[in-house]
């Protein structure tokens, strides 16, 4: 066996598993985290780790000297700016914790820095040179401004380590401090995928071949395995989403994703040697062996799904079950008109009826749900007499009206009207067959058990509904109180109850009164910046970010009074700005006056989120010293 050329084709698998799973990393936050300035900072890193990792592949069989030095130096790219962004990820770490002001100039210098470095490397000899390939590992000999290079890079990689310890000291939480005990294990992570180590090691002479491909293939392992690792820890930072569904959605992402694409790799290069073995045509048995893997993997990941739940969601995996539970067994309302549609079918074809129809009753009134055969409408549904529906001719149990067969569909205690069944001109007699009309019973039974369901189910949907803002809003604190204090302002402000109150007096006297001049908005950041623009008055200030605000919640195209779209902005426009009366204001937006305030207050509450959203942004801005 040729223990280098297996080490070299491991390496090589592993290489671009690497590199698939950085990727995947920098796409599951730009999806899933976008927002967070750590995740931002953490996919720069990715970005150089899939630069230097894709260089190094396409040195593998490149046979031009040229063209291997050529990517040597072009890799620089990724190796130069990693110092920058590891302290561009640092700083993000420590505004997590922290109110910290990174001095700007320092942030500029650096990315100027690397910017030169890089260009160096390209062009000149001065950073590396004479590009060389010996024993299947292509490598550059340093040059005179190499190794101050090398001391910058291990000093932001320290710099950086060390504030990210500190910051975990800093974690008021057992998870948050967890969390980023994982981001300190795999800090080095890019640095130890990124770093041309061969310029410090002397290869090939300092080390043999065997060695080198052993220690880089439990390099890429170890890289992989710490990108995960820290990838695991960020996503939870600046998410606003419940922690179990990060721990499942990552999980499942990976397991589907670069997971399937390394075990894929790995199952082409079995193929590929199986098939030089046996002689074989090329790439017959690989890329059979490449879709079973793909195939495989995924049934894989459904049939653990029970236990990746179960390690993943431990303490609340009952509530999960339940909820899990819960939504497969909710029926969609087209679920049900199609369960009462099949049920309604059977019927009409029991007693050979060519129609029939299933009406519910809703607010006393009857209301065409479901029907088969001829089109039975709305006014032929109409007419029947509820209130003497007990007194009318029925026989076996049906009441008999104009063309049709009647049955009352009542609830499970047989007190509450559901609706009617209606079964029109059946060829058959009345009584039923013993046996046809048992069969007829049970059907009647379950549409009536669905009716009953489905309006338990609207109940349920009822009442749940209004909580939902409240659970988002929970969650959304959770978020931003996961690590410490550091987003402490920006919780009070969006936490509090009375803000959509402060917001609604400040519109109410937007010209001038007590409830504008006395505003406990006045103390925002964003007013006091409008202020300042604003002849240093607070009062301007506040009126102006209302405006700006307003514009915000204004739609593109030409404004017009009762397009759904315009409806929020026409509101609070006319009411507040223009001072019109709420008569004037509904009857002119076609709205009853109960409608109106309804409608006032979904308006406060988004000019509300606007405000909040501004004052958030500008609060980032000032902690990053823009």
């Amino acid at each position: 066996m040729n223990w280098p050329e297996l080490l070299i084709g491991a390496n090589d698998v592993l290489s671009v598993g690497v590199g698939a799973t950085a990727f995947a990393l920098q796409l599951y936050l730009f999806f899933y985290n976008r927002d967070s300035r750590v995740a931002r900072s953490f996919s720069g890193l990715l970005a150089c780790v899939v630069f230097v990792y894709l260089t190094d592949l396409l040195m593998g069989d490149a046979q031009n000297p040229r063209l291997t030095e050529s990517l040597l130096r072009w890799q620089w790219l990724g190796i130069a700016f990693t110092p920058t962004l590891y302290l561009e990820f640092t700083r993000a770490i420590r505004q997590v914790v922290q109110q910290d002001h990174f001095p700007h100039w320092l942030r500029i210098g650096s990315y100027v820095l690397s910017a030169v470095i890089a260009a160096l490397a390209v062009t000149t000899d001065l950073v590396v040179h004479n590009g060389v390939k010996q024993e299947g590992a292509a490598f550059l000999h340093p040059g005179p401004l190499f190794y101050p290079f090398a001391l910058l890079f291990a000093l932001a990689l320290f710099w950086g380590l060390r504030q990210t310890l500190a910051a975990r000291r800093r974690c008021y939480t057992h998870a948050a401090r967890r969390r980023m005990t994982y981001l300190s294990i795999g800090f080095i992570a890019p640095a130890l995928g990124v770093f041309p180590y061969l310029l410090i090691m002397g290869w090939p002479v300092a080390l043999p071949g065997i060695l080198l491909w052993a220690l880089l293939l439990l390099g890429n392992v170890a890289v992989g395995v710490m990108l995960a690792l820290m990838a695991y820890a960020v996503a939870f930072i600046g998410a606003l989403t419940p922690d179990r569904v990060i721990k499942h959605r990552l999980v499942r992402f990976l397991l589907r994703g670069p997971f399937a694409a390394l075990v894929a790799l790995i199952a082409f290069g079995v193929g590929r040697t199986v098939e030089r073995t046996l002689g074989l045509g090329q790439y017959t048995l690989s890329l059979l062996a490449v879709a079973a893997a793909v195939i495989l993997v995924q049934l894989g990941v459904e049939l653990a799904k029970p236990l990746l739940d179960l390690a993943l969601y431990r303490e609340g995996r009952a509530e999960v079950v339940r909820a899990q539970e819960l939504s497969q067994s909710l029926l969609t309302t087209a679920d049900l008109r199609q369960f009462l549609e099949n049920i309604l079918a059977a019927l009409c074809e029991l007693v050979q009826s060519d129609a029939g129809f299933i009406a519910a009753l809703e607010d006393g009134v009857l209301q065409r749900d479901i029907w088969c055969g001829f089109n039975i409408t709305a006014d032929d549904i109409a007419g029947f007499p509820l209130a003497e529906s007990a007194a009318a001719k029925s026989q076996d149990g049906l009441i008999l009206w104009n063309d049709y067969w009647i049955a009352p569909l009542y609830d499970r205690a047989n007190v509450e009207l559901l609706g009617l069944m209606g079964i029109c001109r059946p060829q058959s007699l009345l009584p039923l067959p013993a046996e046809r009309r048992e069969l007829f019973e049970r059907l009647l039974q379950q549409a009536q058990v669905a009716l009953e369901d489905r309006r338990l189910q609207q109940v349920a949907f009822a009442t749940l509904t209004p909580i939902l803002g409240e659970l988002g809003e929970i969650q959304r604190r959770q978020g931003l109180l996961r690590y410490n204090g550091a987003s402490a302002e920006s919780f009070e402000l969006t936490a509090s109850e009375e803000l959509p109150q402060w917001v609604h007096d400040a519109l109410a006297h937007y010209w001038g009164g007590p409830r504008l001049t006395e505003n406990p908005l006045l103390s925002l950041q964003v007013v006091q910046r409008a202020a300042a623009s604003h002849d240093g008055s607070p009062i301007k200030g506040l009126r102006a970010v209302l405006s700006e605000a307003l514009e915000q919640l204004r739609p593109d195209g030409e404004r017009k009074l009762t397009a759904p779209e315009w409806l929020l902005y026409n509101i609070l426009e006319m009411k507040f700005i223009r001072g019109e009366k709420v008569r004037e204001v509904a009857m002119r937006l076609a709205l009853s006056e109960s409608d109106y305030y309804r409608k006032q207050r979904i308006a406060i509450e988004s000019l509300t989120h606007i405000i909040v959203d501004m004052e958030t942004r500008l609060r980032e801005d000032t902690a990053a010293g823009k």
